[in-house]
């Protein structure tokens, strides 16, 4: 796995962390949190796998 994969992998883990922290406090709402864990996702999934 290279350098920038796992870079991907920790930004990925960190702005879903940051959500669900948001989430938590109530400055989130469960469908920001769906669309910022969807977003994420499918952000992370194009870069992954065309890298």
């Amino acid at each position: 796995m290279t350098e920038a994969k796992l870079g991907l992998i920790m930004t990925a883990v960190a702005v879903v962390g940051v959500a669900v922290a948001l989430h938590r406090q109530r400055a989130l709402s469960r469908g920001g949190l769906m669309a910022v864990i969807g977003a994420t996702a499918a952000v992370f999934a194009a870069m992954f796998f065309t890298q």
